[in-house]
């Protein structure tokens, strides 16, 4: 089967992560096959994705999720790829589709099965192998193809990066309720952290046109990081950020001392990631516990950032490139 014509579909109302990835995809087949013909449907406008990543979008659809089915199957579309997406309807669509899966809890799982009763022609896994795969059977889908870390490297810090300071990378918060709990909290060991070092603290808050004017009271500086806040992460002196899938990886790549704080979210395990990830990239926070929390923050602010620095956690191997694309998963294998 030719593949011209791919729809890419995920949503952009609770960030930019899905449509970050699914830019990332698109431009890996475009260069394995140029004349795709690619477009995107989500459910909001794509505000403060780069235009590199829009580019490669010959067409951008802003879709409510429940009419999104509609539009797929009236696209003239040989393959559809969503991003850890629930579609209803899907039926409406014939054609080959693929699913990208996030790490999702089991409990969860059934509700991504297509609810037409076919199988996905494949679910791609953006992590390596043995890091995450689910257990799902031949009714689900015909393949697994775990491909490797989906993210945006940056690297470590370079002498020519001027400093970002220290970055406070929360998003909105999450929901109101969650915020209420995540920014009192973070406001108190923050707070304490000042009164530690001796010295005012200047707290840079990074927060896109989504998150509105939820801002941390403590906050010295609030700036809107545009589609690069992996570049800030490279250039900061110290980041506090919660454990979502992009930005845990995208701190991974860097050797920026990080405070990983958990939220919670529908469909993403944070707790789980903070316990992963936090002892890699610097500290994980226990809510339980939030004094170590404020003796790791003392301790990296005691020490010049080039005087205590650690490795870039995630392996070349581990990241997914163009070669993989090929040997792993073309869209002829998804078709």
């Amino acid at each position: 089967m030719s593949i011209k014509r791919v729809a890419f579909l995920g949503t952009s109302r609770s960030g930019l992560g899905h449509l970050r990835r699914l830019a990332t995809i698109g431009k890996r087949l475009r260069a394995l096959a140029p004349d795709i013909v690619a477009c995107l449907i989500t459910n909001a406008a794509p505000d403060g994705l780069s235009e590199g990543d829009r580019s490669v979008f010959a067409e951008i659809v802003v879709s409510e999720r429940a009419d999104m089915a509609a539009c797929l199957g009236a696209g003239g579309f040989d393959l559809a790829v969503l991003d850890t997406l629930q579609l209803p309807g899907i039926a409406a669509y014939t054609g080959p589709s693929v699913l990208i899966l996030r790490e999702t809890p089991d409990s969860l799982l059934p509700d991504f099965a297509r609810d037409d009763g076919r199988p996905w022609n494949a679910i791609i896994l953006p992590n390596p192998a043995l890091h995450w795969r689910p257990d799902v059977g031949a009714d689900f889908t015909r393949a697994v193809e775990p491909v490797g870390w989906i993210l945006r490297p940056s690297g470590p810090r370079s002498a020519n990066d001027k400093t970002a300071g220290i970055v406070v990378a929360t998003g909105g918060g999450g929901t109101p309720s969650t915020r209420a709990v995540l920014y009192p909290m973070l406001v108190d060991i923050i707070a304490e952290t000042r009164r530690r070092v001796g010295h005012r603290l200047h707290i840079r808050q990074a927060l896109g046109p989504r998150a509105g004017l939820s801002s941390l009271d403590l906050a010295d500086e609030v700036f809107d990081p545009g589609p690069a806040l992996n570049d800030v992460f490279r250039a900061a002196d110290l980041v506090i950020s919660t454990a979502g899938y992009n930005s845990v990886l995208e701190l991974a790549s860097t050797d920026t001392p990080a405070l990983l704080v958990a939220i919670p979210r529908s469909l993403d395990d944070q707790a789980r990631r903070v316990r992963q990830w936090g002892a890699r990239v610097g500290h994980g926070l226990d809510a339980s516990a939030p004094e170590a929390a404020t003796e790791w923050l003392v301790d990296q602010i005691a020490h010049c950032r080039y005087a205590v620095t650690r490795e870039t956690f995630l392996l070349t191997s581990q990241i997914w490139e163009e070669g993989d694309v090929h040997e792993q998963g073309s869209t002829r294998d998804w078709a």
